[in-house]
C-alpha cells in the first residue's frame, strides 16, 4: 500500500511546485454572465458589496488570511508576505478558490466557482502588481461604460462589441463623456477598486482608493504592507 501511494503521488502534477512569499493570489469568476444578469449596469453596487464581505471573510474564516486584499469586478488579489500553506502552489490555488466560490455561492443563494492562480514576485515587485491591476480595473470601467451606454442606445451586444472594437481606452472615454457621462467623476471603487486589510488590528475595507501608481498610493500601500524601505 505504501509503494502504491508513493507511486501516486509522484504521478500529482502540481505537487512538488512551491511558491515562497511574497506572492499574489489572484481569483476569478468563472461563467459569471448568467449571475450578473438582471443586476445593474454597468456596476451593481450590491454585487460589490457581496465581493468585499466575501473578502473580508477570508481574513476571519478561511485560515488563508493574506497582508491585504484588493477586488474589483470578479476578481480578487491576495498579497502574502508570509508564505501560506508552506508554499504548495496546488493547495493555495484550490483552498483559495475553494473557499471563495464557496463564500459567494453562500451571498448569492446560487452555485457559483472561481478559478484562481498563485503569482511569485518580489518585494519590488509587490506594489507594482497592485498598480496594475488598478489599471486593470481603470480599463474595465471604461469598457464598461462604453459596452453599457452602446446597449442603452439599442445596440445589440454584437453591434456594440464592433462598435468598441480597435477604439483606445480616450476613445471609449470621449464617446461616454459626449454623451453626458464625466468618468473621472464615477465611484471610487468603479474605477479603482476596494481594497481590505487590517489597520491596528481592525478590518478596514477602503472604498476610496488612492491611485497606486502615484506617491501617495504607494506611500499608502508601504505603510500597509510594512516594506517603507523599497522603491516603486
Amino acid at each position: 500500500m505504501q509503494k502504491n501511494h508513493e507511486r501516486s503521488i509522484s504521478r500529482e502534477i502540481f505537487s512538488g511546485l512551491y511558491a515562497p512569499a511574497p506572492l499574489a493570489v489572484r481569483a476569478d469568476g468563472r461563467g459569471f454572465k448568467k449571475l450578473l444578469e438582471g443586476k445593474g449596469k454597468p456596476y451593481d453596487i450590491d454585487f460589490a458589496h457581496s465581493m468585499v464581505r466575501v473578502t473580508e471573510s477570508v481574513f476571519s474564516d478561511s485560515g488563508l488570511a493574506p497582508s491585504l486584499a484588493f477586488t474589483f469586478s470578479d476578481e480578487v488579489s491576495l498579497i502574502y508576505m508570509k508564505t501560506p500553506l508552506a508554499g504548495r502552489v496546488e493547495k493555495i490555488d484550490s483552498l483559495v478558490a475553494g473557499y471563495l466560490s464557496a463564500a459567494l455561492s453562500l451571498e448569492q443563494g446560487r452555485l457559483v466557482s472561481m478559478d484562481c492562480r498563485t503569482i511569485p514576485l518580489c518585494r519590488e515587485q509587490i506594489i507594482r502588481y497592485l498598480a496594475e491591476r488598478q489599471d486593470e480595473t481603470w480599463r474595465n470601467h471604461i469598457f464598461s461604460y462604453g459596452f453599457y451606454m452602446l446597449r442603452k442606445d439599442g445596440l445589440n451586444p454584437a453591434m456594440a462589441m464592433e462598435r468598441l472594437r480597435g477604439l483606445s481606452g480616450p476613445q471609449i472615454h470621449e464617446l461616454v463623456f459626449q454623451k453626458g457621462i464625466n468618468l473621472a467623476k464615477t465611484p471610487a471603487w468603479e474605477r479603482r477598486g476596494v481594497m481590505v486589510y487590517r489597520k491596528e488590528g481592525k478590518l478596514e475595507s477602503d472604498w476610496n482608493l488612492p491611485l497606486y501608481s502615484s506617491v501617495e498610493g504607494s506611500i499608502f500601500l508601504k505603510k500597509i504592507l510594512g516594506i517603507n524601505s523599497i522603491k516603486f
